[in-house]
């Protein structure tokens, strides 16, 4: 799964003012990565009331990223489905956070 996130929209609300937009990169790459580890336990777990409650939540997130992959991932999991394979959701998910660092990097 190719993402390209795109931070354009992030850009026209904090454009003027890095140091806010840097913490609010960093309060977005925190909750991804506990997006990320609920998603896996979630999915190891057959969880899915914590999977339902985090792919609703993401879904704005990753919709204004540009990452809609995500979130038709998330919604081709199923609980008829006998196991839930989280690698490639993990591998979009770290895509996602390296984009964020890299934004974060070039606001310095």
């Amino acid at each position: 799964m190719e993402l390209h996130p795109r931070f354009d929209q992030y850009d026209a609300i904090f454009g003027d003012d890095p140091a806010s937009y840097a913490e609010f990169l960093t309060a977005l790459e925190q909750t991804l990565v506990k997006s990320k580890a609920s998603l896996e336990a979630a999915a190891e777990a057959e969880d899915w009331n914590v999977i339902s409650a985090t792919r609703h939540s993401l879904k704005p997130t990753m919709t204004l990223l540009g990452a809609e992959p995500i979130n038709a991932l998330l919604n081709d999991w199923r609980p008829s489905m006998s196991a839930i394979d989280a690698a490639p959701l993990a591998a979009a998910m770290d895509a996602v956070l390296q984009a964020v660092t890299n934004k974060k990097a070039s606001l310095e």
